[in-house]
């Protein structure tokens, strides 16, 4: 059973359970020799009466003493012992000198059953047991004298010996088996609330433990999590609120901005703010795709994934050549289906081209490569992406130079478009030094016609 593993609660409980048990049989075996015993009463020790008892054999039409078993069971027997054994069929046999208050019990010893009688004087001639020893041949029933035992400390150690095996062991074994079963079903609604916790996902606000689940115990620590749960929520709403209004103020100036740029001479003046302008603007939709990609599911329908490559391709490359890099783009001119949302994709192919922008060296080229399975790479000739920096370029605010002009979000926001997408992006070295950025979808092999 899993829930007797050592460290569960179940376990710990168990085993304190048998500890209290254990405990509270042991008292009442000594209560009850303390209360029932006497310290000076002279008494056969029953133990050892079933020893002797187990010693005598029904062979043949007479009772025989295994005298070996005899010898170990009464080791050191004075000259007063004796005892006299009979089978219900009236075959006897004695040893020793029996007393002459007992002799008319010993004629009618096959009709009596276990007895004990004790005595504080008289000891060695008085205190007698009747033992009945059940045998293949049929009940042997011996009565024994003449060895008798004082001492409360020793009539404590023989009770609890004999009655504590019977009583621990079964309270023991029910407890193992019993008790662990009791409190795993007590507890299995914790199990259950542990799940929900597991399943919590930060951008699916407003869920919480089910409180009626676990023991009134835990409640308090069940609902404090909840209290957490709608605090941590209500923090991000408000983040999100303010992600959400800071990018919708933008967009007013950048779009004034971007007017009055246009109305400039051409040169290297304008270019450099048209592309610090383009880096303010994707800043400003990059934070409105957080909030997108927070709230709401990707709308999935089958996109031509040649025909967004050409077209993002197109929007950006007055920005490629304005920057001083030269600009090729490879796409087939067949359909390359794949299923998803249109806007998520074309925001992956633009946040990789204006990577290249942002980091190509403003020199060499800068290559965008379709293949008909549905692989998509950008690459440029700058520096490269060290090796050790190739996963973590894709955390959020992450940036290989702190000083870049960079958001740190534009690689961070394609891994999570993919990854709801059930591709895959990666960063490689390309071939002459810079970096490649693999995009991987799975093609869509229905009809050709888009849905």
């Amino acid at each position: 059973m899993k829930f007797l593993k050592p460290g569960s609660l179940s376990f710990s409980l168990a085993w304190k359970i048998i500890l209290i048990q254990v405990t509270m049989v042991a008292m009442g075996l000594v209560g009850m020799v303390l209360m029932y015993g006497d310290s000076g009463a002279g008494y056969i020790d029953w133990k050892m009466s079933e020893s002797i008892a187990k010693s005598i054999r029904v062979d043949g039409d007479a009772l025989q003493v295994d005298w070996a078993a005899l010898d170990r069971a009464a080791q050191d027997r004075p000259a007063t012992f004796w005892f006299a054994a009979s089978d219900e069929d009236g075959r006897q046999l004695t040893h020793g000198t029996v007393p002459e208050v007992f002799r008319p019990l010993v004629a009618q010893l096959q009709y009596l059953e276990p007895t004990d009688i004790r005595t504080r004087t008289r000891a060695a001639e008085l205190a007698m047991r009747i033992w009945v020893n059940d045998t293949p041949e049929g009940r042997v029933h011996v009565m024994i004298g003449g060895m008798p035992h004082r001492g409360l400390w020793r009539q404590m150690l023989v009770v609890i010996g004999y009655l504590g095996g019977w009583i621990t062991v079964p309270l023991i074994v029910i407890t193992l088996v019993v008790a662990p079963w009791a409190i795993h079903r007590s507890l299995r609604g914790v199990n259950r609330v542990a799940a929900q916790a597991a399943a919590i996902q930060i951008n699916e606000r407003g869920g919480g433990l089910d409180t009626h689940a676990v023991p009134a115990e835990i409640f308090p620590l069940v609902d404090a999590f909840n209290a957490a749960v709608r605090r941590i929520g209500e923090s991000y709403d408000a983040q999100d609120r303010f992600l959400v209004g800071a990018a919708h103020e933008l967009r007013m100036p950048i779009a004034i901005l971007a007017t009055r740029i246009d109305d400039l001479p051409p040169g290297p003046a304008r270019s450099r703010l048209q592309r610090d302008l383009s880096r303010l603007s994707n800043i400003a939709e990059q934070l409105l795709d957080l909030q997108r990609l927070d709230h709401h599911r990707s709308h999935s329908q089958r996109v031509d994934l040649a025909a967004l490559t050409r077209e993002v391709a197109g929007d950006v490359a007055p920005l490629v050549l304005d920057a001083g890099y030269a600009f090729s783009v490879d796409a087939p001119e067949e359909p390359v289906w794949v299923r998803g949302d249109p806007h998520a994709l074309h925001r992956v192919v633009a946040s990789l081209l204006q990577n290249a922008i942002a980091h190509g060296g403003d020199r060499g080229m800068i290559a965008v490569a379709l293949q008909p399975d549905g692989v998509l790479a950008v690459t440029d000739e700058g520096s490269g992406v060290p090796e050790q920096e190739r996963q973590a370029i894709f955390e959020p605010f992450h940036r290989l130079r702190p000083s870049g002009s960079g958001s740190g979000l534009g690689l961070y926001l394609a891994r999570e478009i993919m990854l709801r997408h059930g591709g895959s992006i990666a960063a490689e070295s390309a071939a002459g030094g810079g970096a490649r950025f693999v995009v991987a979808l799975a093609v869509d092999r229905g009809a050709a016609t888009p849905g």
